[in-house]
């Protein structure tokens, strides 16, 4: 009989065992309070009648009853917790007389057991405490006692039982972003995010913590998303925040008004990357709810206020459309003011407190327009406002570690509201100390490396206020070296071009080092903050047989993380996101331990590699400045080669970018179906009087530097990269087309790549081949575009003039056919249809295929080694428009960087009329194959002597490359 019984209490040991480690890792309730539990419990109680002797079961039982109070803590039946209680306090009692202060001998679990047992017992309100007390101080020595902790209890779970790794986790992924905050390391925030993707794997759908854990993780992809502009991870983090606000945690709770938080901070980042209104319509509802669900007092009290003000500030904001507030922009700015004072003067942490300052110190910055006598802030009013927030902003700064990531956005506003106190007073007494502010905040490497970008740009600004333009010459050559950290090739092309709105900086920074005397430096800094995008395109593409010849084991894994990244699919599931993300970390250390054995790596080039550009005509760069113009003329190959410098005082930004809205305006009233007739020719006299001041800002005294030439290659920048500069002149008199045959290049570097040798034996130089292959493709009615009615003739004209050509007409010439297509015709690609240019989204220019578009970043994905002519007879396919300007990305640079030596394309809208006689002009001239720039050149120069008052007809066709 005492066998039997000591059978069955095992068997209700194993059995309760289970149930409170299941209720342990997953928190739920019915582990430990249903009909089961409750009567094992109690047959587990009279089957231990000396609990003295049995030391395991009274503990078991004590863990049991201290579980079933915390789990029917709102239980309906007061009097089972009440007998609950009873019971937990008389086995409290009963450990307490037996003294058990050593761990027993006598303990029938196994090695598992205590192994759950020390899983459990390690993550303690202690190590909580420890992290708290990390937080709040910065140690890291006990940040780093926290992370041992969480990784030693992770490691002590068996395999067998997943779920009890849920606690651990869940701190050590707190702990982790705790760091990243500190330090900004990514390592830590992708770590972080690993972490709580398995806690998610681990824990059903209906658990408590949920709502919680998946916050937690749209916080974090929030905080990615702002550290490297992936779209896929904001959109990620939005998904998660709406599940946790639509979780069932009781509205009026600080849990509510965080999860409300949360998801209006992602909501408003979107905003900002899409102008979609209804993302910053619903971030006002939720920050406003946020607030609502909060109080004075309150833990998150002011960072909820502190997001109100920011998401209020996008409604007065400049430019936008459809205010989501009923009140006049005035008035929101007014409630926003009021929302960072209620945060300063609630701050629950000196971060909260920094932040809010700054952000009253930008938002001082910004009246809206039309605010009207009634405001309550008036200029006497704002400029008193100002000076305490710049007191604030200093006690701000004070209060902050040296280091931490926030301290240089502190500096930097303290630096602009000294500079915008030094333009109101007239003086430059001020601007010492806010270049100083901007120099340290520039240098922090801690900080985010858009704040070190903007405050080494204002640093070069106050430099030059100074006239120092040695000093701002440092400053802008430390932003332009941050560049290519905003567009990684892990990212994908739209992620990158959007991180990449820093206009005129490269410019601004080439004229600063022209105005301190130093063309080299000049040309090297606008050569290095141009193209970024287009340069790790044609990098991806280059040959690494130097590197495999030094280090194949680097080269090996260099080919492996491109092939990563160039697969675009990859961001469409979470894992293979966080794998690019992972890999990027990996690639910049990889690039590093390169240039250990290599340092001119992928490094921009020195003058005498310029110079070799040179070798077939001149190369000018014409760099357009608010602290001058001028035109950096490369005129040879070493060692006769030469860099020289045209002063253009004539062209200034605003001049520039006056003529090219002339030209837009002007073309747009020529294409227009509804603008009168007699219209045209007074804009067709507008497109004269831009060509004429062409002329003589740019093109006159380039060509006076360098005498007669027969060829050159143009470099534009900034508002100059959408103008024709080939076609420059005074009407009737002698112009740039008479000069010389003008081509363009994006950068020098691009130059280069469409000259390198061919990289594979199976595609010979095209002058080489019998019978060279083209690819034509004609669609002249893509879904949502007017039909065409040359575009059929125009490819059928090509196709007869193109032996052994294959042509895609109409249906056959969809999206996947053209890219499917494309490598295997190396000889030429000729398009024909309809092209759409996106100013603000360059990567998403695209030419019309018979279904679905094909874009710019489809194409960038393409490699095409040695593929000869492109030639894009559709509308405004080479068009820069003034969003990423320097950065040249259209259709037509994009062939040219998959491998086209040369490629042909359209500045503005064209007539189809008009294309197919360029088209039968150009390819009936023979040295369309052997020089398609002079082909090009002479079919534009009969077209402008044909119809001189036209210039809208013949200067749209350019061409770019080789």
């Amino acid at each position: 009989m005492a066998q039997q019984h000591a059978h069955i209490r095992d068997a209700l040991v194993r059995s309760l065992s289970a149930r409170l480690h299941r209720y342990l890792g997953t928190q739920e309730g019915e582990a430990v309070l249903d009909e089961i539990a409750t009567r094992q419990a109690a047959q587990l109680r009279r089957a231990v009648p000396d609990p003295r002797q049995d030391r395991e079961a009274v503990e078991l039982l004590l863990a049991l009853y201290q579980a079933r109070l915390l789990a029917g803590s709102g239980r309906e039946d007061r009097a089972a917790a009440q007998r609950d209680q009873e019971v937990r306090d008389a086995l409290q009692r009963c450990v307490e007389r037996a003294g058990w202060a050593e761990p027993s001998t006598e303990v029938r679990e196994s090695d598992k057991r205590r192994l759950l047992d020390a899983a459990h017992e390690a993550v303690t309100l202690t190590e909580i405490a420890r992290v708290a007390l990390a937080a709040a101080v910065g140690d890291n020595g006990l940040t780093e006692q926290a992370l041992t902790v969480c990784h030693e209890a992770v490691a002590a779970v068996p395999d067998e039982l997943p779920h009890l790794r849920v606690s651990p986790l869940q701190l050590w992924s707190a702990t982790l972003r705790l760091r990243y905050e500190r330090e900004s390391n990514p390592a830590d925030l992708h770590a972080c995010i690993a972490k709580l993707r398995e806690v998610l794997s681990l824990i059903p759908s209906q658990h408590p913590d949920r709502a919680a854990v998946v916050d937690e993780l749209g916080v974090a992809l929030r905080m990615r998303y702002e550290a490297a502009g992936a779209l896929a991870d904001l959109d990620e983090a939005v998904r998660w925040s709406r599940e946790a606000t639509a979780s069932s945690v009781p509205e009026g709770t600080e849990a509510a008004a965080g999860y409300s938080h949360n998801l209006g901070l992602a909501l408003r980042r979107r905003y900002e990357r899409l102008r979609r209104d209804e993302d910053l319509e619903e971030a006002v509802r939720r920050h406003r709810a946020a607030v609502a669900h909060s109080g004075r007092g309150l833990a998150g009290y002011a960072t909820f206020q502190l997001g109100l003000g920011n998401v209020l500030g996008e409604i007065v904001a400049p430019g936008h459309g459809a205010s989501p507030s009923p009140h006049a922009p005035h008035e929101v700015w007014s409630e926003q003011l009021a929302a960072y004072a209620e945060a300063a003067a609630h701050a629950e942490s000196p971060d909260v407190a920094a932040s809010a300052a700054a952000a009253r110190a930008r938002a001082l910055t910004k009246v809206p327009r039309g605010a009207g006598p009634d405001t309550h802030l008036r200029e006497p009013v704002l400029r008193t406002e100002r000076i305490r927030t710049e007191h604030r902003l200093r006690r701000a700064m004070a209060g902050l570690p040296e280091g931490h990531p926030l301290l240089a956005r502190i500096r930097h506003q303290l630096g602009r509201t000294l500079m915008e106190r030094a333009l109101d007073e007239h003086s430059s007494r001020l601007i010492p100390e806010a270049l100083a502010l901007h120099r340290a905040a520039a240098r922090q490497p801690t900080a985010d490396i858009r704040a070190q970008i903007t405050a080494a740009a204002f640093w070069g600004t106050a430099a030059m206020f100074l006239d120092e333009p040695d000093e701002a010459a440092d400053a802008y050559e430390l932003a332009v070296g941050h560049l290519p950290k905003l567009a990684r090739p892990h990212l994908a092309l739209s992620d990158a071009e959007a991180g990449l709105n820093f206009p005129a900086l490269a410019s601004d920074a080439a004229a600063c080092a022209w105005r301190a005397g130093d063309a080299e430096r000049a040309l090297r800094l606008l050569e290095a903050g141009r193209g970024v995008l287009l340069g790790q395109g044609m990098r991806s593409r280059d040959d690494l047989a130097e590197l495999r010849a030094v280090e194949p084991r680097l080269a090996r894994r260099l080919t492996a993380l491109r092939s990563l990244f160039d697969r675009t699919e990859n961001w469409a599931s979470e894992h293979t996101g966080d794998l690019r993300h992972v890999g990027a970390h990996e690639w910049e250390t990889l690039l590093t331990e390169i240039r250990v054995h290599l340092p001119g790596f992928w490094q921009p080039p020195a003058l005498g590699s310029l110079l070799e550009q040179a070798a077939h005509g001149p190369v000018v760069m014409v760099n357009v400045s608010r602290y001058g113009s001028a035109g950096f003329v490369l005129t040879g190959p070493p060692p006769d080669g030469s860099l020289r410098t045209v002063p253009l005082p004539l062209l200034t930004p605003e001049v520039a970018e006056s003529h090219s809205a002339t030209l837009r305006h002007a073309h747009s009233r020529l294409m227009d179906p509804a603008a009168e007739l007699l219209e045209h020719p007074v804009q067709q006299s507008h497109i004269r009087n831009v060509l004429a001041w062409l002329w003589e800002a740019v093109a006159a005294p380039v060509l006076g530097s360098l005498g007669p030439v027969e060829r050159l290659w143009w470099v534009p920048t900034g508002p100059l990269a959408a103008l024709p500069l080939h076609a420059a002149g005074h009407t009737g008199e002698p112009g740039m087309l008479d000069a010389a045959i003008s081509s363009y290049t994006p950068t020098i570097a691009a130059l280069a790549h469409a000259r390198r040798p061919h990289r594979s034996e199976a595609v010979p130089p095209l002058h080489l081949v019998s019978r060279p292959s083209a690819l034509i493709a004609a669609v002249p009615a893509p879904p949502g575009a007017p039909a065409l009615a040359r575009a059929d003739e125009e490819a059928q004209l090509v196709t007869r003039l193109l032996p052994n050509s294959r042509l895609l007409q109409g249906p056959t010439a969809h999206r996947e056919a053209l890219l499917e297509a494309l490598p295997g015709h190396p000889a030429a690609f000729h398009f024909s249809g309809h092209a759409v240019a996106d100013p603000a989204a360059p990567s998403a220019g695209r030419l019309l295929a018979a279904d679905h578009p094909l874009t710019v970043a489809d194409i960038a994905a393409l490699d095409l080694p040695g593929a000869h002519l492109a030639y894009l007879s559709a509308c405004a396919t080479a068009y820069t428009g003034p969003y990423l300007s320097d950065e040249a990305l259209h259709l037509t640079s994009v062939l040219q960087m998959t491998g086209f030596h040369h490629a042909i394309g359209t500045l503005w809208a064209i007539d189809d009329t008009v294309a197919l006689e360029r088209v039968r002009a150009f390819y009936s001239d023979p040295q369309w194959v052997s020089d398609p720039a002079l082909a090009l050149h002479r079919a534009t120069l009969a077209a402008r002597d044909a119809n001189p008052l036209a210039p809208s007809h013949w200067a749209a066709h350019v061409h770019s490359g080789a």
